[in-house]
């Protein structure tokens, strides 16, 4: 199976890769960097990394990708999901994480377009990180409630990081540094039942969980 990555930035396409590759225990699954591509650094442009998601599923790239892939896992944080018109609030109450999730979804499926998204939608997987990608990391580091928590996920999981040798920085992400966290769990990772018990603390990391399980029922 051939899987296209479309991600805020090159940290997130680590964090998946690694999260797939132990999920499919696949030796002949192809993960290929779509959007940014390998030799991206990850500084943020001027609308941010959602706005490079937007660009690239608006863009004429978006189809050939589709083409070229089995699959394509798009993936969003939503801590900023005001930005691109996905409100936290309607009325007097708090929109729940799957309804800001599938609010999402609902944005970037009108950045690719109704007709490509029919002729293409089983091929799309979305990985849309509540509030970020690191929401989905704490379990690692975690056994009580922090490993639910959906805000400032980052700042959380530098709490347990600077016992060691290494913070992450939460402005200027750095591969290195995620990969050295997956090195240093890699124990709690290493395979598709472990992934499933870590993903049932934050519901969208369920949710593309969910839909890697329905590629490779089990």
């Amino acid at each position: 199976m051939v899987f296209g990555l479309i991600t805020e930035g090159p940290t997130d396409q680590t964090v998946l890769r690694y999260i797939m590759s132990k999920f499919f225990a696949d030796p002949d699954i192809d993960i290929r960097s779509v959007q940014p591509n390998a030799d991206s650094t990850d500084k943020a442009d001027e609308d941010g990394g959602w706005g490079r998601v937007r660009n690239y599923c608006k863009s004429a790239d978006m189809l050939a990708t589709l083409e070229a892939n089995d699959y394509v896992v798009i993936q969003m944080d939503t801590d900023v999901c005001e930005d691109f018109g996905v409100k936290k609030r309607e009325g007097d109450r708090d929109l729940t994480a799957e309804e800001i999730i599938d609010k999402t979804k609902d944005i970037i499926t009108s950045y690719i377009g109704t007709g490509i998204n029919e002729k293409y939608s089983a091929k799309i997987i979305f990985a849309i990180s509540h509030d970020s990608i690191e929401c989905w990391l704490l379990p690692l580091y975690y056994t009580n409630n922090n490993r639910t928590k959906t805000l400032n996920c980052c700042e959380v999981l530098n709490r347990e990081l600077m016992k060691g040798d290494f913070t992450l920085d939460c402005n200027s992400k750095q591969n290195k540094f995620y990969t050295r966290i997956f090195r240093d769990k890699k124990d709690l990772l290493r395979n598709r039942k472990q992934i499933e018990n870590m993903a049932v603390f934050n519901s969208s990391f369920q949710q593309f969980v969910s839909q890697l399980a329905l590629i490779a029922p089990l």
